[in-house]
């Protein structure tokens, strides 16, 4: 055997072994752009889940001192602790942070998410602030040590059990809140994704953090679905950035008063 011809058989068979098991039916390609299909304006928004006084029947978030201390020093623009007073991080053109552009409170077009996959990555772009964040599929562990150090979305790696994609995730700068509402985290703060492509046009996604500083039990998210969005690839993109010298510009797009008030 020629040795350009071997070459080319351990490169094939590294990029098989590098390559997310296939599913005959596609529930493993997350490609494609995505648009909130339901209401999600925090990270736990039902009834039924553990949200923090916001809507009847709603159970108190299972906060430790540290964490109930944070969230009170947090003085949102929403919900029953509206405050005249705000430091929402969003209202000074902050990064939202992983978890709050994923349950992105803002209206259509802009609460848009794409997904590009490769067979060892994931880059997931947040169209709201042109924010993004990657995702490793390589069979690699998240970073520990010094290596792990906050960044705004963290540090990601990705695994499929059957067709559903888990995200781990560390490595959080503690400025970001969960939600629109105030909801805290230390940087301490690990989350695991889990989403699921229930049909062509439909992805489920649902959200756990664990973070023993500011919360005494994991904390599951509602289930957040979106639906696919073909015709976003034939458009022009909108460009929103929230900066000083585009302030105008961004209000009149996104709604003046509705997003940072």
């Amino acid at each position: 055997m020629r040795p350009i011809c071997a070459l080319a058989i351990v490169v094939a068979v590294l990029a098989a072994a590098c390559a997310p098991p296939k599913s005959s039916s596609g529930a493993r390609d997350f490609s494609g752009h995505w648009d909130r299909g339901s209401s999600i304006e925090s990270f736990a928004n039902t009834p039924g889940g553990t949200r923090g006084n916001e809507l009847p029947g709603a159970s108190e978030a299972p906060f430790t001192a540290a964490g109930r201390a944070a969230f009170d020093a947090n003085k949102p623009g929403y919900g029953p602790r509206r405050a005249m007073k705000r430091n929402d991080p969003m209202g000074r053109c902050e990064p939202l942070g992983l978890v709050r552009n994923l349950v992105a409170e803002i209206v259509a077009p802009h609460a848009t998410f794409e997904i590009v996959q490769t067979p060892t990555r994931i880059l997931q772009i947040f169209e709201y602030r042109h924010d993004w964040r990657e995702i490793w599929l390589d069979g690699r562990a998240l970073p520990t040590g010094d290596a792990l150090y906050p960044k705004w979305n963290g540090f990601s790696v990705g695994r499929f059990e059957g067709d559903e994609l888990v995200v781990d995730s560390a490595g959080f700068d503690a400025r970001s809140w969960l939600d629109k509402l105030g909801y805290p985290h230390s940087e301490n703060m690990r989350v695991e994704e889990r989403y699921r492509r229930i049909d062509a046009d439909t992805l489920e996604l649902a959200i756990t953090i664990t973070d023993p500083e500011y919360y005494t039990a994991p904390w599951r998210s509602d289930v957040k679905r979106f639906r696919a969005n073909r015709g976003k690839a034939q458009r022009f993109d909108e460009q929103i950035y929230c900066i000083p010298a585009e302030e105008m510009t961004y209000q009149d797009l996104v709604g003046t008063g509705n997003v940072i008030d």
